[in-house]
């Protein structure tokens, strides 16, 4: 009986195991943006307006932490009046446009983060 060996330098594949997770979260915070931005730019189109300052007011800024991005209404002229439009009070029936707006992008974004992680992979040398 022969005996059969094979000897493996595993310090490349540990490497890029290694640096995955960064090369994910570039990516990944990359789509992030493009979701955002989405988000954003469909809210401005949902809002209910009189003047348009609310829908000027939509913006996209990066979290404190640097991981992402976050979609608000920044100086409304009138503080409460989007929370007011989104959710309605006593007085006014809701008329959601950040919510909704969101949803419609959720589907896209799972596949956008999806590919991210894949090219992430692959630039590793992994995959396929």
């Amino acid at each position: 009986m022969s005996e059969f060996a094979i000897e493996v330098d595993k310090a490349d594949l540990l490497q890029a195991l290694d640096e995955i997770p960064d090369a994910v979260f570039d990516r990944v915070k990359a789509v992030t943006k493009i979701t955002a931005d989405a988000v954003a730019a469909e809210a401005g189109r949902r809002v209910a307006r009189r003047t348009g300052q609310t829908a000027a007011s939509i913006v996209v800024e990066e979290t404190y932490k640097g991981d992402g991005y976050v979609v608000f209404v920044k100086r409304s002229w009138m503080p409460m009046l989007p929370r007011w439009i989104e959710y309605g009070t006593k007085f006014i029936e809701p008329r959601p446009f950040l919510h909704p707006s969101a949803r419609l992008e959720a589907a896209m974004h799972e596949r956008r983060v999806a590919a991210a992680i894949e090219v992430a992979i692959h630039e590793k040398g992994l995959g396929d």
